[in-house]
């Protein structure tokens, strides 16, 4: 082949968005967990090779590889396939899905090799190192089997049993679980809720009105803790108005200690990965949003200092809000705050249903450039109610199921997924980039 026609080739694949080299940007910098197969054989022509497996498209012989992913600490970003080409020869060389039967090296064949599945990426492979784009092939743990196959040429892969074995390479970006509105003795939302945790390596948003009906210490103690208490050390949570409803809200903060902030003020801050996450108080009228107060300039400096390259706050109330009586002016200074100093998320419960909004300003106004992007998410458990007419920028509601709203941390930007209790369909995922 030429070099023209090497390079329209190369300029096609190039297109069609698969190239072997090819990675997101907004993964590039996010930490990586690296599998090596359990297991790999050859389908087709020729004896096999001690640590290499041949991938000839004439006479035909294909690879498979299986890869069992486990323990994954966070939310998987991105995907890739870091393979060795042994000494001479190049393919264009196909990674494909294939089917989810199980075989043995030793007795895989034609005939019971699994069938072959779509084509996840494509490139030209010679002599060395290289690596292939995956994307979102693999998102969690679970046995993951794929097909090696030459569309043109030939070339041998380094195999398990050689000191190069392949790798499958995971960006691990974090996950936060959110919701709010969450543990009553009367009702089971709270366990159904709960059953969502289990098992996820995320931290955990408590979005407010966390034990009811007065977040006494009895209430903390009988209707939180036996559904969301088993994850208490890995939430970070906020003051909701049923937590104050006992004076100064003295058994919310016994409870959290020191994960919720200074005891009687009820905010902080924390990084997340390469996010900066500002956690409020919305109960105004006992500590206070208002411009000059000490909750508001904190919040100032706070995010003055901040040089994350994305900023996420909640706190109970919300600021929009399509829901009778759950719209909160009082927090408006605080969001002003937030949109003045580039934040991109805000997360909020009181209204116990689900609303995304478009990104807004803080009066209202459509604002994709500069605007902070706000979900209701009071959907822990308790109870539902209407979401009420749409409201400007309201773009996804839900007033009958419950859930947690799951947010994958990229380094520059986010993703969406309202997780259902089980049994229940609603759905609801999206991204976004950070300002």
């Amino acid at each position: 082949m030429d070099g023209r026609m090497l390079a329209a080739v190369a300029a096609a694949l190039i297109s069609a968005g698969a190239w072997a080299w090819s990675s997101p940007q907004a993964s590039a910098a996010l930490p990586v967990q690296v599998f090596t197969p359990s297991a790999d054989a050859v389908v087709g022509a020729g004896a096999p090779t001690p640590h290499a497996l041949a991938v000839r498209a004439a006479p035909r012989s294909r690879a498979y590889l299986r890869f069992r992913v486990g323990d994954v600490r966070g939310g998987v970003a991105s995907t890739s396939l870091r393979l060795r080409v042994l000494g001479p020869g190049r393919a264009l060389l196909q990674v494909r899905a294939v089917s989810n039967r199980l075989w043995s090296e030793r007795t895989l064949g034609p005939r019971n090799a699994p069938r072959l599945g779509r084509v996840l990426a494509h490139g030209w492979a010679r002599s060395g190192w290289v690596t292939f784009d995956l994307g979102d092939a693999v998102n969690g743990p679970g046995v993951f089997q794929l097909a090696l196959v030459a569309a043109r040429g030939q070339v041998s892969v380094a195999s398990r049993e050689s000191p190069w074995k392949p790798r499958l390479r995971l960006g691990i970006a974090p996950l936060l679980l959110a919701a709010g509105d969450i543990g009553s003795c009367n009702t089971d939302g709270d366990d159904s809720t709960g059953l969502l945790l289990e098992g996820v390596p995320a931290t955990i948003a408590a979005l407010g009105d966390l034990a009811y009906p007065r977040g006494t210490a009895e209430q903390f103690a009988d209707c939180y803790d036996p559904s969301w208490g088993p994850y208490r050390s890995r939430t970070r949570p906020a003051a909701g108005n049923h937590d104050f409803a006992t004076p100064g809200a003295a058994p919310y903060f016994a409870y959290w200690g020191s994960l919720a902030g200074l005891a009687g003020a009820g905010y902080y801050s924390y990084e997340l990965g390469s996010w900066h996450v500002v956690v409020l108080n919305s109960n105004c009228r006992f500590v206070s949003c208002s411009p000059g107060s000490p909750q508001e300039t904190w919040l100032r400096d706070d995010l003055a200092r901040n040089r994350a390259a994305c900023t996420l706050a909640y706190f109970h109330h919300p600021l929009f809000s399509s829901t009778r009586g759950t719209a909160t002016l009082a927090v408006q200074p605080l969001w002003q705050d937030l949109y003045d100093a580039g934040a991109d998320v805000v997360l909020n419960g009181h209204a116990h249903n689900y609303q995304r909004f478009a990104p807004q300003s803080p009066k209202g106004a459509a604002d994709p450039d500069r605007g902070i992007r706000e979900f209701v998410v009071g959907t822990g458990g308790n109870s539902h109610h209407a979401v009420g007419p749409p409201i400007a920028n309201q773009e996804s509601t839900n007033d009958t199921v419950f859930g947690v709203l799951r947010l994958m941390l990229l380094e520059r930007g986010y993703e969406w997924r309202f997780v259902p209790q089980r049994g229940a369909f609603f759905a609801d995922s999206g991204s976004g980039a950070c300002h």
